[in-house]
């Protein structure tokens, strides 16, 4: 029996109607249809959910199914990559404060035009993890990507015009 058949019958012997399970979970109610009607498989935190809420073992709910056993796999796989992600994030937005700081960047006055550069960038690279985030958690990544690209072309612009800026900003 594959998971969405375990899971149809499940939720109507606990009388659960689509909505209402969907509720419970928070996730949608195409999202229960698509587990059940096997398009789709639930994610290791629903389907936890999913044999508390029904007290049953995730071994009942996916040991048949090898499919789903594949995509947990790879599930873990994408987990793996967020952990490296997040040490990334860390790493990139730490070491320029470093670098700065052993420069004696902060012990000296800069213009707001330096700091202008400094707020993109620390912008550019904060939208850009979270595009990739977005990504790897198969949300959509285009708003982000798009954000960054969008920082990116501003701090090209202030660049360019960055001595026109300025004097335009002492006036």
């Amino acid at each position: 029996m594959e998971i969405g058949d375990k899971l149809k019958k499940l939720r109507k012997e606990h009388n659960y109607s689509q909505n209402d399970l969907a509720e419970k979970l928070h996730v949608t109610a195409q999202a229960i249809s698509k587990w059940e009607n096997n398009k789709s498989v639930p994610d290791i935190i629903n389907l936890v959910q999913l044999s508390e809420l029904y007290n049953v073992s995730l071994d009942y709910l996916i040991k048949s199914d090898k499919e789903l056993q594949s995509k947990l796999s790879l599930g873990n796989f994408r987990l793996e990559i967020f952990r490296y992600l997040v040490l990334s994030i860390v790493l990139v937005l730490i070491l320029p404060v470093i670098i700065l700081t052993k420069a004696q960047f902060f012990t000296s006055s800069h213009g707001l035009g330096t700091w202008l550069f400094i707020g993109c960038g620390l912008l550019f690279i904060i939208f850009v993890f979270l595009s990739l985030y977005s990504y790897i958690t198969k949300k959509k990544h285009f708003i982000f990507s798009w954000i960054s690209l969008l920082m990116l072309s501003f701090i090209v612009f202030l660049g360019f015009f960055y001595n026109y800026i300025m004097a335009v900003l002492q006036l």
